[in-house]
């Protein structure tokens, strides 16, 4: 008996040691266990079978998603949010139901429900019950409608995030954060909070303890910052570390004081918010400010010095406003700062000099500004950059040699500035980098060399190295509009095998390969306009299966256009250029070809108006051919055309009534053809049609009224017909119009007075 009594005892002491849970496998409270199967029975997992395929067996304090507290064996975590494969919102998800079992895990500290797709069902008044909740996710569930007011009973939460990017949440008020005396993190970003105008004062309720507030595109109504008054001796901000208010538009005001107190702050992002008014000096107070975005807004005045006094800045993005002057000289103190975007701006002055101090920059972006001079010697030392884009400035000078010291740049855009002199140097010294003719099988994913170089649009000169081709990782090649001179030959592509995108167009270059060649690439874009191809259109397009745009206009080409390029048509390609060239021989029917741009002007193509494929097509242009017959009838379902030009073909006809419903319609050339009849009466249907040039043809009749009433018509040509009869009346309201050419036809009557009153005309031919 002793020895039974000790057996007992020895036992309960290892039971006591040793948590039920993990004892054997049937220790998780069986009603938890039971509602668990409930909810899993309406949650659809279809695109992520990982969650649930561990839910077997009796113990559900080993599914996975599910915790369970080590004594009491209830449980407490329940985290079953998706992690789809193959797509990026919850709305694509198939759709579940959130079973009111749920009501039983009356324990539960941890709950996340999102990336799920709850199908616009309401959030349950009775996740305010859970009075023991710490964490709850319910971000980007699909759930709709008002968020309950019974959040407010969670006394103890911590962390709440009910960010959504449909739009389906709405609060009329903010009162119940009031309950949430323990809360560090709140994100309500994408929930209808327009009509809560007192927000500011009924988020101060859990200002002292918030870490973390996000509200973006939440449609703030910037009332709900001036509601409070007082609002510096009001407003408790010592925790506060992370700020986002972005994407709210009605917001437009001017930055608040207060918000320069908010010195714990490590976070803030103010961008697209209708903000305007200068930056204040009192931005440097942000002492701890890592990652500043006020993009996207109408800021102006100058960037204040005192930015340079935040030492810990990291990221500071102040794209897209209306700032002036120069960039600081106090910013080479941002020792640690790695993304600088000031792009789409109205900044001024050289690039400073100690831009070269900021040695631990990524990201440098200052297109689209008002910079002068050269490109700063310092800017090699950046030897840490990635991305530089210097574009649309008028920096002028050559490139300093130290550029090629950037041998981690991926992506490298100086277009559209005046910079000259030769990119040998440069292009032989980056390609000799390591991270560049090192082809990287996995681009997509892992952009580690270079990839992108646009130089187009400057004054640039000499030849295009050989070396350029040993660029392994580039994808996107634009030298367009230079003074480049020399032959571009196979060596010049021998490692290209990413390449997506080329633009030589617009220089003085020509292309000499073999007949036989096989590019390593499959482009999307080729544009080689004005460059020297070959005496017929090259054979090595066939192998470009998957081009999107093609241009090889001014490329001295002649010859019958060979049936296998007409092909390309009908795969990918949507942009064709192939004017200005000798190809002659007749169109064939392009009905099935998706081209929404087609430019075939100036060759020696005969025949009918080919058909096409109306309803992509954008431009038509197959001025001066000698094409013949009528306007195609395919040109009646063109409903977003905007620009027709046949001119100086040999069309004859009248002007189809079908012209009259293509309400894009911008431009409308039929000029020096052999077309004939009346003008039609329907113009007043064009509203956006600014051009109309039908003269030096064989048109009769008065000039209908409704031809000069077309609201924004600012050029009309009539000259060389047989139009009769007075000017209509309806001239006089003609208030858009710049050029009127009605000479050289059988007009009568006097020339009336009104016609002074066409403010905007600058030339008048009535000859």
């Amino acid at each position: 008996m002793a020895c039974l009594s000790l057996f007992v005892f020895l036992a309960s002491l290892i039971v006591s040691a040793f948590p039920p849970c993990y004892v054997h496998g049937t220790t998780c409270i069986e009603t938890e266990r039971i509602a668990l199967l409930s909810i899993k029975a309406g949650i659809n997992h279809s695109d992520d079978q990982s969650l649930f395929s561990s839910w077997t067996g009796h113990d559900c304090c080993k599914w996975q998603g599910v915790s369970c507290n080590h004594q009491s064996r209830h449980v407490i975590k329940l985290d079953l949010r998706q992690h789809p494969s193959n797509v990026s919102y919850n709305f694509l998800m198939p759709p579940s139901k959130l079973n009111s079992s749920l009501i039983q895990l009356h324990h539960l500290k941890h709950l996340d429900l999102s990336m799920n797709n709850f199908n616009h069902s309401r959030i349950p008044d009775f996740i305010g019950s859970f009075a023991k909740l710490e964490y709850l996710n319910l971000s980007n569930a699909g759930f709709s409608g008002a968020i309950p007011h019974t959040f407010g009973n969670l006394s103890y939460l911590r962390y709440l995030d009910l960010s959504s990017y449909d739009f389906l949440l709405q609060a009329n008020d903010l009162r119940w954060l009031s309950g949430m005396t323990s809360l560090h993190h709140l994100d309500l970003g994408g929930a209808n909070l327009s009509k809560v105008h007192d927000w500011l004062h009924d988020i101060n309720s859990v200002l002292p303890s918030l870490h973390v507030l996000k509200l973006s595109m939440a449609e703030l109504q910037g009332g709900g910052i001036y509601a409070t008054t007082d609002l510096p001796h009001y407003l408790n901000f010592t925790s506060l570390r992370v700020l986002d208010l972005s994407l709210n538009s009605d917001l437009n005001m001017t930055l608040p004081q207060w918000l320069f107190n908010l010195t714990s702050l490590v976070y803030l992002d103010l961008s697209f918010c209708a903000l305007h008014g200068k930056l204040p000096v009192t931005i440097g107070n942000l002492s701890s400010l890592r990652f500043l975005r006020l993009s996207y807004n109408s800021f102006d005045g100058v960037i204040p010095e005192s930015l340079g006094n935040l030492g810990s800045l990291e990221t500071l993005l102040l794209p897209a406003n209306e700032l002036n002057g120069r960039i600081p000289e106090s910013l080479s103190n941002l020792s640690n700062l790695v993304y600088f975007d000031v792009s789409g701006n109205q900044v001024q002055g050289l690039m400073p000099a100690t831009i070269g101090d900021l040695r631990n920059l990524q990201y440098l972006d200052f297109s689209g500004n008002k910079f002068t001079g050269a490109i700063p010697e310092s800017m090699g030392k950046l030897t840490s950059l990635k991305v530089l884009d210097l574009s649309m400035n008028n920096i002028s000078g050559i490139l300093p040699k130290s550029m090629g010291n950037l041998c981690k740049l991926q992506k490298l855009d100086l277009s559209s500035n005046l910079i000259k002199g030769a990119i040998d140097d440069l292009v032989n010294r980056l390609s000799n980098c390591p991270e560049n003719y090192i082809r990287n099988s996995f681009f997509s994913e892992h952009k580690d060399g270079m990839w992108h170089l646009n130089v187009g649009n400057n004054r640039f000169n000499g030849t295009v190295p050989e070396s350029i081709g040993r660029l392994a990782n580039l994808r996107v090649l634009l030298l367009q509009e230079n003074s480049f001179v020399g032959t571009l030959t196979e060596h010049h592509f021998a490692n290209l095998r990413d390449l997506s995108e080329m633009d030589f167009s617009n220089n003085l270059l020509r292309l000499n390969v073999h007949n036989d060649w096989v590019p390593p690439f499959h482009a999307d874009a080729i544009k080689m306009c004005s460059c020297r191809i070959s005496s017929v259109l090259p054979a090595w397009l066939k192998t470009q299966t998957g081009l999107g745009s093609l241009c090889l206009s001014e490329a001295e080409i002649s010859g019958n256009v060979p049936t296998w390029f007409w092909n390309l048509s009908s795969n990918s390609l949507f942009f064709l250029n192939i004017s200005h060239n000798n190809l002659s021989g007749i169109l064939p029917t392009l009905q099935y070809s998706v081209l929404d741009v087609i430019d075939m002007s100036h060759n020696k193509f005969e025949g009918l108006i080919p058909d096409l494929n109306s309803s992509l097509l954008n431009i038509v242009d197959l001025r001066n051919n000698s094409l013949f017959g009528p306007i195609s009838l395919s040109f009646a379902s063109a409903n977003l055309i905007q620009v027709i030009s046949l001119s100086h073909n040999h069309i004859n006809g009248s002007i189809p009534f079908f012209l009259c419903n293509l309400t894009n319609l911008q431009a409308l050339d039929l000029s020096s053809n052999n077309m004939s009849g009346e003008l039609p009466h329907c113009w007043n249907q064009l509203s956006w049609l600014t051009i109309i040039d039908l003269s030096n043809n064989n048109f009769f009749g008065s000039i209908p009224e409704a031809v000069v009433s077309v609201t924004n018509l600012q050029s009309l040509h009539l000259q060389k017909n047989s139009l009769s009869g007075n000017l209509p009346l309806s001239l006089k309201n003609a208030k858009k119009l710049v050029v009127l050419d009605i000479g050289e036809n059988t007009l009568s009557g006097t020339i009336p007075s009104w016609i002074g009153g066409l403010a905007s005309l600058v030339v008048l031919r009535l000859r």
